[in-house]
């Protein structure tokens, strides 16, 4: 017991806010308002973060004042209709994936994927989050991504030339993004704006957490999914077919993202709140580390891993 107290995410009690909404719109359920003080459990990591955590190990290390603004502009985005949507959809979607998977949820130990998936991109680029256990997920208590990625490019350190204050000063901005293996377009969305604001800010005016995106399926009960695309570089529509390393886009800063960067997971169905996300094996990569390349035909790619096809 002692353990699992230890290991529990308290941002995971953030969902009970949403049973506040009744309250706020049919009055005699107002005392259901007081749950809204639980909204204040998603900016654990911020207060957790703020004061230094020694278990958080990134590549890139982020300032206090940026950290700030992280979470200062979420708590503003929460104002905002579209993301109070997303939030109720994603706890729905939680419900809904716990109750299809009563028996256990796809584990890299379990589950046995139909597809081989490749890298999104080509060159080198560094996962910032994601991996295969608790201590590297992406976000572990988030069932729809809880194998997903955020990769970024870095160079010396950093992923960005001269203050970042330009989308464009951002090395994996603007760069080609890749249909991970073939399959069929069921979704893709274009024309959401790149958050103009960096330096750590989130879009409080996003209308999709996933800005511009492609969802592909590959197998039945795979799909993949690639989001922050830049605006207007989608290129790619639904119904249409495409192959392993073809482009579908551009890496953007669109939706739900602090700075240019690639988020990308697989998930059991089309729908993104209603599917669970699946761990990812990728084939035929290399893991450069200390100016050594290893090759690897198959694998799981680990948070802080700078990884390129081979």
């Amino acid at each position: 017991m002692a353990r699992q107290l230890r290991e529990f995410d308290p941002t995971t009690l953030g969902y009970l806010g949403v049973l506040s909404v009744p309250g706020y719109v049919y009055e005699p359920l107002a005392i259901l308002r007081l749950f809204a003080l639980f909204f204040l459990f998603w900016f654990w990591p911020a207060v957790r973060g703020l004061f230094g955590d020694p278990t958080e190990d990134s590549s890139l290390e982020f300032d206090r004042g940026t950290k700030l603004r992280f979470w200062a502009s979420s708590l503003l985005s929460m104002l905002n209709p579209f993301v109070l949507v997303a939030s109720i959809n994603q706890l729905t979607g939680q419900l809904a994936i716990h109750a299809r998977y009563r028996d256990g949820l796809p584990s890299p130990e379990t589950y046995a994927p139909e597809t081989r998936f490749s890298l999104p991109f080509s060159g080198r680029w560094t996962a910032i989050n994601g991996g295969s256990t608790k201590e590297t997920s992406h976000s572990w208590e988030v069932l729809t991504q809880r194998y997903a990625y955020d990769f970024v490019v870095i160079e010396d350190g950093t992923s960005h030339a001269g203050e970042g204050t330009r989308l464009g000063e951002y090395y994996c901005f603007d760069e080609p993004i890749l249909a991970p293996a073939d399959g069929e377009v069921v979704a893709a969305a274009d024309g959401h704006r790149d958050c103009p604001y960096l330096g750590g800010w989130v879009d409080p005016f996003q209308r999709d957490l996933r800005g511009n995106y492609v969802t592909i399926r590959h197998a039945e009960d795979e799909y993949s999914v690639l989001a922050h695309l830049k605006e207007g570089s989608v290129t790619v529509r639904e119904g249409e077919c495409v192959e392993r390393g073809q482009p579908v886009g551009r890496c953007g800063n669109s939706g739900n993202s602090s700075e240019p960067h690639l988020h990308f997971h697989v998930q059991d169905r089309p729908e993104f709140f209603l599917g669970a996300g699946l761990p990812v094996e990728f084939v035929e990569y290399a893991v450069e580390s200390d100016g050594e390349s290893k090759r690897r035909e198959t694998g799981f790619v680990e948070r802080n891993q700078t990884v390129r096809s081979v």
